[in-house]
């Protein structure tokens, strides 16, 4: 009979596994008041570029497991083989987070190998009017809410049941501030990341009672190669090496909202405040440049 090793076993269902094994130990690091949440096997969506490829190299370190996925095999290659350099040990895939069935089943072959502590929800795209005024076309508009919304329902779904049986474990869903004040020429990118916090927080609530937490991220503008397709007014904006710095700390705090930076943050809450009429002039300053 043929020896079936765990290589092959990851082989055969597709899943990719390099060769740095490290035993899994649950760790907490202690601050001046409260622990510090240390996490040892994190899922990140959306890894191939930009902030997920960031977070991807924020973790990685000897004796994580990390479990990357995007749309670009290639670029998330590069990731995974960065990660493996700072040693961790890393299963990647490359997937549609919009793929339901595809995402169950990535996620329950990642569960019977290594309990997942913490999941990042993170893959999204954006989305415009077109350049002469008309309207974003529903299809443009659905690929957005399909991605930013629909695949972080896709993914919290699929992971929520394995952490609840285990009464513990910890779920970060990237928004945006354009979720809670969305520019005229994204409407459908706002709605989508507005959706997600609504979601994130009905589903905090929801799982608090199995010890397992969920921290809603709003960034502001991140210099990143999907950004960076619409050029604006970008104030107070972060690296994407400075944006996964400032989530990994929240997350490590178990933040339940956290909004950078906090002087657009400030500006938006001040806004609503403003008449209609005001709010809307200020806003133009932010829309895209045509």
């Amino acid at each position: 009979m043929e020896k079936v090793t765990l290589r092959t076993y990851f082989e055969e269902t597709n899943l990719h596994v390099n060769h740095l094994f490290a035993k899994r130990n649950e760790r907490t690091l202690f601050g001046d008041s409260c622990p510090m949440f240390r996490p040892e096997a994190i899922l990140i969506t959306g890894a191939s570029s930009g902030l997920g490829r960031a977070l991807a190299v924020s973790y990685a370190r000897a004796g994580t497991t990390l479990c990357l996925t995007g749309r670009n095999e290639e670029r998330l290659l590069e990731t995974a083989r960065d990660a493996e350099g700072m040693g961790s040990r890393v299963l990647w895939k490359a997937l549609d987070i919009c793929d339901t069935g595809a995402v169950q089943t990535w996620v329950s072959e990642i569960e019977a190998d290594t309990p997942l502590d913490l999941v990042i929800s993170n893959a999204g795209v954006t989305g415009s009017h077109g350049v002469d005024g008309t309207v974003e076309t529903a299809e443009t508009a659905h690929a957005q809410i399909a991605t930013n919304l629909g695949g972080t329902v896709n993914l919290l779904t699929a992971v929520a049941p394995y952490m609840q049986k285990r009464k513990r474990g910890n779920i970060a869903l990237i928004s945006s501030l354009a979720g809670l004040q969305p520019i005229s020429d994204g409407p459908a990118y706002g709605a989508s990341k507005a959706g997600v916090i609504a979601y994130g927080e009905a589903m905090r609530d929801h799982l608090h009672k199995w010890g397992v937490s969920v921290t809603v991220v709003c960034p502001g503008y991140i210099l990143t190669p999907m950004a960076d397709q619409f050029k604006s007014w970008r104030p107070y904006e972060y690296t994407a090496e400075e944006a996964a710095t400032s989530i990994t700390k929240a997350i490590a705090k178990k933040k339940a909202f956290h909004a950078f930076p906090w002087q657009l943050a400030l500006s938006i809450h001040i806004g609503k405040l403003l008449p209609w009429k005001l709010r809307r002039l200020a806003n133009q300053r932010f829309n895209y440049q045509r």
